[in-house]
């Protein structure tokens, strides 16, 4: 993909600095000088930061015009300092964003709509799911970069050492109890609960078929279904005690314990799995959410690059995004092992990096039973909500309902 041809550019250069801001993400005003995007990203290590230049640096020598400036904040900051930024002059051009927060910055982002009927971008290569999941109220306000259905890895060490088989796609949640109780012991546990929206919300979706919310932006947490299959996930730790007790409001907990060997199973995303079958020390396998009794389901998101609304180059920001999510690029993405593509005919190289045996069927079986996350305008409060309410459901000091009616009313919805 060359993407659309701009006219107000200039030559070769390139920038990329940590989080110095300018005004309105532009610089360069001078005639015939390059004119800089600032591009926000969340970056929690080094690594990432490094990864994400590159992506820059790789899209301006497909096209010397283009000029990125690189700035980074951790994930739990990230959403926080972005959302200030966007009411604001001082937002960056590219900004990037998570599917299940777009709701609450759409008002400080440009819909896309336009530049991509004006530029006829075609955009039928990217997975339908994770574009809808970056629109509201039908009008689009990113471009995917990845995206991915929640799905369960697990320890193929432990499952053997304990004589459990294998889980395969398909498996239901009568087998996943089983086979945590036989996981669970000599310092270990069957499974890693985790009250982290993507960790929670598609388990008690396969178990009773709650979603968090109406799909208009309301909360549902307070229903019968939904505090019945929270209360079965909490469980898991408070009564059936197969899953550790949550430490503390500590999000990542559940992955760290995975990667340590304490747990044998834990809910995560295709972004995460080379990571994990890099620094695991063991063999990771791969299967669907198990399956409840309408079967196996499961949420998806993902995330990508829109423009800021106050951004004064527009077009020039849209030709950096169609490049930044061009199939060359994401699949590039994909071999560094960061990203499930969210083209179709990038996705390949993510299978090839990967090289897991399981992967292709179990996220394509995931794919087929996976609805897009709806959230709220205020998502990441209500994310951090559950992070502060739920360790006390966990560990068995209040139930569930309890815990969904103060995450609702705290929210601004009870």
């Amino acid at each position: 993909m060359t993407g659309p041809r701009i006219a107000v550019r200039a030559a070769v250069a390139l920038t990329l600095a940590g989080t110095l801001v300018t005004a309105c993400g532009v610089s360069g005003d001078d005639v015939g000088q390059p004119r800089t995007l600032t591009w926000s990203m969340w970056a929690a290590v080094g690594e990432e930061r490094v990864l994400w230049r590159e992506l820059a640096e790789r899209v301006s020598t497909e096209d010397p015009q283009l000029r990125i400036k690189l700035e980074t904040w951790p994930w739990k900051d990230y959403f926080t300092k972005i959302g200030a930024r966007l009411g604001g002059d001082g937002a960056p051009c590219i900004v990037s964003v998570q599917s299940l927060r777009t709701a609450g910055f759409a008002k400080g982002m440009l819909p896309l709509d336009d530049l991509i009927t004006k530029n006829k971008f075609d955009v039928s290569d990217f997975d339908k799911s994770i574009m809808d999941g970056l629109s509201i109220g039908g009008k689009r306000y990113a471009l995917p970069y990845d995206l991915g259905p929640t799905i369960l890895t697990y320890n193929k060490n432990l499952f053997r050492k304990a004589g459990v088989p294998e889980p395969e796609p398909g498996w239901t949640l009568s087998e996943f109890e089983s086979a945590a109780r036989k996981l669970t012991g000599d310092g270990t546990y069957g499974f890693a609960a985790s009250p982290e929206d993507l960790w929670m919300f598609p388990m008690v979706l396969t178990k009773t078929g709650a979603q968090p919310t109406d799909g208009k932006g309301n909360l549902r947490l307070t229903s019968p279904a939904m505090t019945k299959g929270v209360q079965w996930y909490a469980d898991l730790v408070a009564k059936q005690k197969v899953a550790p007790r949550a430490p503390s409001v500590d999000p990542p907990f559940a992955e760290k314990a995975f990667l340590d060997g304490k747990v044998a199973m834990a809910t995560n995303g295709p972004w995460a799995l080379s990571v994990l079958k890099e620094r695991a020390a063991f063999p990771v396998g791969l299967t669907t959410i198990p399956a409840g009794p309408n079967g196996s389901r499961t949420f998806s998101s993902g995330s990508g690059f829109g423009i800021s609304k106050s951004c004064p180059e527009p077009e020039l920001a849209f030709e950096a995004i169609t490049r930044m999510t061009s199939k060359k690029q994401l699949e590039w993405l994909a071999e560094q092992g960061r990203a499930y593509p969210s083209r179709e005919s990038a996705q390949h190289a993510w299978y090839e990096n990967a090289g897991l045996a399981d992967a292709r069927q179990a996220l394509e079986a995931a794919n087929a039973t996976a609805y897009p996350l709806r959230t709220t305008k205020n998502w990441d409060q209500v994310d951090q909500l559950l992070h502060r309410y739920g360790v006390s459901a966990f560990n068995g000091k209040s139930s569930a309902k309890q815990f969904m009616e103060q995450v609702q009313r705290e929210a601004g919805q009870g």
